[in-house]
């Protein structure tokens, strides 16, 4: 939040329209309990600086992406395709309650949620997982949620390469 008010602070300053500025924060925190143990407050207080950002940026900042939700962490932490998947999705599932318990309509900010994965070396594995993430979330946000809007529905995501099937393994003996 202090490196976004920054931003928007620079941004004013130069005479930018802050509803027209685009860009990503990362926000997950739940991935800092499950995966990194690098947070610094309790899950409440956690979730709601979280939701803070989110809400203020639907009502004030259309373009921009309030949170990315990552199953890349999880997954360079030792879970399993499947496992990132799980995480991922309950993580996500878990942020849209929260916005909804706020007073938050689902279609006012879920279609600026992103998430972010990790890509290992087996083609055929990733791809399934890619797809399979995108239509159990389309699944989720329209049945659970309500969702109305096509776009909080989407699956907007990028990934990156993992670390641990880049660096070098010790032969097998």
């Amino acid at each position: 939040p202090i490196i976004l008010a920054m931003y928007i602070a620079a941004a004013e300053k130069q005479g930018a329209d802050r509803s027209q500025l685009m860009g990503t924060v990362q926000n997950d925190l739940l991935k800092e309990y499950v995966a990194r143990n690098t947070y610094i407050f309790a899950p409440e207080p956690s979730m709601r600086l979280t939701t803070d950002i989110c809400s203020y940026c639907a009502q004030h900042m259309p373009k921009w992406n309030s949170i990315s939700i990552s199953g890349y962490h999880m997954r360079e932490a030792g879970a399993t395709a499947i496992q990132e998947a799980a995480f991922t999705l309950a993580n996500g599932i878990a942020y849209v309650q929260a916005m909804i318990d706020r007073g938050m309509a689902v279609d006012s900010f879920a279609p600026r949620f992103s998430f972010f994965f990790a890509a290992y070396t087996n083609l055929i594995e990733e791809v399934a997982k890619f797809r399979a993430i995108r239509r159990a979330w389309a699944k989720i946000m329209k049945e659970r949620f309500g969702a109305q809007d096509p776009r909080s529905m989407m699956l907007r995501f990028h990934v990156q390469t993992d670390g641990f099937t880049l660096t070098e393994q010790q032969p097998l003996n």
